[in-house]
């Protein structure tokens, strides 16, 4: 469990790009799968409601605290601070609404989305930097 804790949820040190993209699909799975699990909760009334609303609330936290420690670690493998994580986050906080608009509000967001290409694609240091050793 520990391990687990480790891979997901610590802010220290450096990840990769493959398994920044590994994890990254892993964690949007676990969290989709415990939404899903909880819709037969919301045909209930009372307390099944309610736990309904707090294992979604739980599978949002997961994936929110979870996505913003990977994407520190990848920002440290590539030799930048944890802060950048904010407009990082922010690029693709605009950019998650603006995908569904009509083609000309896409393409207005597409320098959005680079963001999260870059950050995928970006090679990370080649040697140890300020954040630890360059990952196996």
């Amino acid at each position: 469990m520990a391990n687990i804790v480790g891979r997901y949820f610590s802010f220290e040190g450096r990840l990769a790009r493959l398994p920044f993209f590994g994890r990254g699909v892993f964690l949007g799975v676990i969290a989709a799968a415990l939404a899903m699990a909880s819709i037969p909760l919301f045909a209930r009334e009372g307390l099944g409601w309610w736990f309904g609303i707090s294992i979604v609330i739980a599978s949002l936290m997961l994936l929110f605290v979870g996505g913003f420690s990977l994407t520190i670690r990848r920002l440290h493998d590539m030799g930048l601070s944890g802060y950048h994580a904010i407009w990082v986050g922010a690029a693709q906080a605009v950019w998650a609404p603006l995908s569904y608009g009509p083609p000309e509000v896409m393409l207005a967001g597409l320098p959005l989305a680079a963001v999260g290409v870059w950050l995928l694609f970006w090679p990370g240091n080649r040697g140890p930097n300020r954040f630890g050793e360059r990952p196996a």
